[in-house]
């Protein structure tokens, strides 16, 4: 079928001009404009909600920056970091071989994650 076939045995007057729906594309804009914003601020509210929340979570971290902890490093990150975990929570240990138990010395806790060295 072609585009021809579409219009067969319609009259056009081609000083019509037609007419297009721009209050209705603009009502439905809105909308649109008002859902992402409500969206985006229960997002924003959510996230505010659960940084809140982890800041209460420093306690249940089973290590501290300055703590000195036995750790086996159980595998290699993308950047080559040495993979351990102290009670479930992962220490990242720079230049650690998988295998292979060290003492650490935790530099910096994050919310998820530390980062130890290695002590001599």
């Amino acid at each position: 079928m072609t585009e021809e076939d579409d219009f067969a045995g319609q009259e056009f007057n081609a000083d019509e001009t037609v007419e297009e729906p721009e209050e209705e594309v603009q009502e439905v804009e809105e909308e649109t404009v008002e859902e992402t914003v409500e969206e985006d601020t229960a997002v924003e509210e959510s996230e505010t909600e659960e940084t809140s929340e982890d800041s209460g979570d420093e306690f249940d971290k089973p290590v501290s920056e300055g703590d000195i902890v036995e750790v086996d490093v159980e595998d290699l990150g993308s950047k080559g970091d040495g993979i351990a975990r102290v009670e479930g929570f992962v220490v990242f240990v720079p230049g650690a071989e998988v295998d292979t138990t060290y003492e650490v010395e935790v530099t910096s806790v994050g919310n998820k994650f530390a980062f130890a060295e290695i002590v001599e």
